[in-house]
């Protein structure tokens, strides 16, 4: 019986968002950006004479790996909004499916699908050499930030007018981080109470010919600590103001 609902559930998913041009746009981006820097960035690279492009690729792909979570996150954020305005989510808050296991579930399935993806552009743009292992675990890490995403929409905003334009506003999120790409040594460490942070460093330091392994490991535990960290707490923000209204 569970399983029939679970199954309704991720094909009311699917027909709201292929009924949707705006989301068809938002899950394709990735793959359309990917492809066309594999060929933008080199051709860029050879225009500058005292410029090497070449340096700041980490940056470029770094950005660029990180949008299927954000992507998939914001489009989760919004069918979730609209399910809140409608009242819905009260309604599965009562089930014997409950609002945490209904949350998880769907969270988890635009995450697997975001993962991938992740992979898959940064192979797409390949302009950087990066080992094989060390990629699949920034793939995972990174990944998470698909559920921080779909609770920072739920916690903070009331409707989906709301959530586009949070959601379009995404790009601080991003951008803080990488600047720290400037910061010698290791003072981007101060960097690290954003938890979309963490996964960044762990690429700098992957492609980084001079990057400790150890530091690396330490990125990878990072991320996933503080990103499910702030899941908890928007979360438990999210189910508190959904009980209260």
């Amino acid at each position: 019986m569970l399983a029939t609902q679970w199954q309704q559930v991720i094909i009311s998913d699917l027909r709201k968002v292929l009924a949707e041009p705006f989301f068809w746009l938002i899950l394709l981006a990735p793959l359309l950006l990917g492809w066309g820097l594999r060929y933008l960035l080199p051709s860029l690279a050879g225009q500058f004479q005292n410029f090497d492009l070449r340096d700041y690729y980490p940056i470029v792909v770094a950005l660029l790996i990180l949008t299927p979570p954000l992507y998939y996150g914001v489009v989760m954020g919004l069918l979730l909004l609209e399910e809140k305005d409608e009242n819905v989510l009260l309604a599965v808050a009562v089930t014997p499916i409950t609002l945490r296991n209904y949350l998880f579930a769907r969270v988890a399935v635009y995450t697997l699908v975001s993962l991938p993806l992740i992979f898959v552009v940064h192979e797409l743009i390949g302009v950087i050499e990066i080992d094989r292992t060390q990629l699949a675990l920034i793939a995972i890490v990174a990944s998470l930030n698909t559920p921080l995403v779909v609770m920072l929409l739920a916690a903070f905003c009331k409707n989906q007018l709301e959530g586009f334009v949070i959601g379009k506003g995404m790009s601080p999120f991003l951008l803080l981080p990488l600047a720290m790409f400037f910061v010698p040594d290791y003072w981007h460490v101060l960097c690290g109470i954003l938890p979309t942070h963490w996964p960044i460093i762990a690429y700098f330091t992957a492609v980084n010919e001079a990057g400790s392994g150890l530091f690396f490991g330490f990125a990878i535990v990072m991320a996933i600590v503080m990103q499910l960290l702030a899941v908890v707490w928007l979360y438990r923000r999210f189910d508190k103001g959904l009980t209260t209204a």
